[in-house]
């Protein structure tokens, strides 16, 4: 924070003075002369440096005061800026939503410190999301509303009445979003919602038409590739490849050893044996890595596939697609 001041000088001033170095800087500024190698010219810089941080400075010792450490502060500070104190004080709970590394039980603890009584309003209706956040880490994209309740219910030790009454004050916002799955009705977050519709729509735009590849014989092509693989395909293996060859996109699932590879495979062989341009790719380096072996194809990463600048988000793809097309490629 103090141009001219790194590990090694600030060890020192901690060796000389400990923890009255602060008091020094603005009581005593005279004395930081008695550290070797600290002249008229640092510790004026030193000073000076001091008095520019004195907003930071307060927000630290707020912070510290509740019991958040020196690198999350600096993020809370680098999020909040001058506003930090203020912005805590009324809602500690937005630190869960705005700063990453900070959940619920920290800010919660945050809030304890600050005074906020545990059936505060914000406090449940910060639940909700924490409730969710919970299911989300078990694989689940909602609740329903009676799992909700008692999920928040059970987390934050409050009435029903409570979580009920801020489960309709965080709908009115739209920091949570309701909607109808199988005839219940079920609570997403609003991010997590808007994200789950993005993709069913793209896979249903996906979907729809023809595949880009000529019509293929599928009774002719499953034993070709059994053949070819030395491989004899399940019925459920037959009919995913049936499905496979007459769709644009098609997911299979399944734990190991259930013959996905096997299925992945046999998919590859039809296609290559037609001419059909394939792309292999995976999600991470490791899991292309053991696509490449299982298919014997280079498998890439999908950021890397499609030319993502991690930066940007943006992807150089179109742009190299049209250049290739151009000179023929």
């Amino acid at each position: 924070m103090i141009r001219g001041i790194g590990p090694v000088y600030g060890k020192k001033l901690v060796r000389a003075f400990g923890e009255a170095v602060f008091d020094i800087i603005e009581q005593e500024p005279g004395r930081l002369r008695e550290v070797t190698g600290v002249g008229p010219k640092r510790a004026a810089r030193i000073i000076a440096g001091w008095a520019e941080q004195k907003v930071i400075r307060e927000i630290m010792l707020f912070l510290h005061s509740n019991g958040v450490g020196t690198s999350r502060a600096v993020r809370i500070y680098k999020t909040y800026g001058a506003d930090a104190v203020q912005l805590i004080s009324e809602n500690p709970y937005r630190l869960a939503r705005d700063i990453r590394g900070i959940g619920f039980r920290t800010a919660d603890q945050i809030a304890g410190r600050l005074g906020i009584e545990k059936t505060a309003l914000i406090r449940v209706r910060a639940g909700i999301s924490f409730a969710l956040a919970e299911a989300m880490d078990d694989g689940h994209c909602g609740l329903s509303c009676e799992e909700l309740l008692t999920l928040t219910r059970g987390l934050l030790d409050v009435a029903s009445e409570l979580v009920d009454t801020a489960l309709g004050l965080e709908l009115q916002d739209g920091v949570v979003v309701a909607d109808d799955l199988d005839s219940r009705r079920c609570v997403f977050l609003a991010g997590l919602y808007r994200a789950e519709r993005a993709i069913a729509e793209k896979l249903a735009a996906l979907a729809s038409g023809t595949p880009p590849w000529p019509a293929i014989d599928v009774d002719k092509a499953i034993p070709w590739a059994e053949k070819r693989t030395s491989l004899t395909l399940a019925n459920s293996q037959q009919e995913a490849i049936r499905v496979a060859l007459t769709s644009k996109v098609l997911v299979v699932t399944g734990g190991p050893g259930v013959g996905k590879t096997t299925l992945v495979n046999s998919i590859l062989k039809i296609l290559l044996a037609k001419r059909v341009a394939i792309a292999v790719c995976a999600p991470t380096g490791r899991a292309a890595k053991r696509l490449s072996e299982s298919t014997g194809l280079e498998a890439k990463t999908i950021h890397r596939l499609l030319e993502t600048d991690p930066r940007t988000g943006h992807s150089a793809a179109p742009r190299n697609a049209a250049r290739l097309r151009s000179t023929g490629r």
